[in-house]
């Protein structure tokens, strides 16, 4: 499975986006401007930590080049929600990726072994 993006009732005109199989490569979630609610993260499958780096751009997104403007990371075996009942506010659009690193100056891009599965709440 891969992205999908599907209205919420529960707070009308948001999107909830789920990534069933995340990596390096990157997801548009959003071309302009809202804001992040929730990140669900789930890395139960997988022995390494990984991050779930978002951009606040609607232009290219280079892995391990472009800096990210949020960084969450999710540690080995786990399962891990950030919340912001406010919502945290992005300017121009939102895009993501998932990797096993979390900076920006790695030499390469390096994808989780197994499934990692995001669910983000946005609007």
């Amino acid at each position: 499975m891969a992205l999908s993006l599907s209205p919420v009732v529960a707070r009308p005109g948001s999107i909830y986006a789920i990534q069933t199989d995340a990596t390096c490569t990157v997801d548009t979630l959003k071309a302009g401007a809202g804001r992040i609610f929730k990140v669900e993260i789930d890395n139960t499958g997988n022995t390494v930590a990984v991050f779930v780096k978002l951009y606040d751009t609607t232009g290219g997104v280079t892995h391990a080049t472009t800096d990210p403007n949020w960084v969450l990371k999710c540690p080995a075996g786990v399962a891990r929600a950030f919340t912001c009942a406010s919502g945290n506010a992005f300017g121009t659009g939102l895009k993501a990726l998932c990797a096993t690193e979390a900076g920006t100056g790695a030499t390469a891009t390096v994808n989780p072994t197994n499934d990692v599965i995001y669910r983000i709440l946005l609007s």
